[in-house]
């Protein structure tokens, strides 16, 4: 009996401490979303608001945020559908994907996952876009390809918990 009450106590502490802890994150009084503890700040784009990063798990995360008044400001009339495929261009040359249109809240979102291969290595780039009343954001989550399946849940949560901050 000593030892079945010791095995479930050996399961019971290593799947608890397996789970993960997720945190709201803001970014510079901007906008808001979940992200997992296992990821850490990283540094790819100098054009990044957010940049986070698990050289284990190979995830990778960056996120751009560009005011619409920037763009208007040297005349270009971008709506949700250009900026993904500007956003989208260097995954999608020909520009053939059609991407999948979604609401975050009541904001408008488009996502589509593109392969690609980095050193030899089969890489999942999945961008999403994001248009709000002022703002256009580009999220861009890069891992292998064979780990799509395993990281699917937190991706989606990280999705699916943005949200722009409202000041008023």
């Amino acid at each position: 009996m000593k030892k079945i009450c010791g095995l479930f106590f050996l399961v019971f502490l290593l799947t608890s401490c397996s789970k993960v802890k997720w945190s709201n994150v803001t970014v510079n009084d901007k906008y808001a979303l979940q992200l997992p503890s296992y990821l850490k700040p990283a540094s790819f784009s100098k054009d990044a608001s957010l940049q986070v990063q698990n050289s284990e798990k190979e995830f990778y995360l960056m996120l751009v945020d560009e005011d619409k008044a920037q763009f208007v400001q040297y005349g270009l009339d971008y709506d949700l559908h250009t900026y993904f495929k500007v956003a989208a261009n260097k995954y999608d040359s020909s520009g053939t994907v059609h991407p999948t249109l979604f609401l975050l809240g009541k904001d408008s979102a488009c996502q589509a996952d593109f392969k690609g291969n980095i050193n030899g290595n089969d890489v999942l780039f999945k961008v999403v876009t994001i248009e709000t009343k002022s703002s256009f954001y580009k999220l861009i989550i890069w891992m292998m390809l064979r780990d799509k399946e395993t990281h699917a849940p937190d991706v989606e949560r990280i999705i699916h918990s943005f949200h722009e901050i409202q000041t008023h």
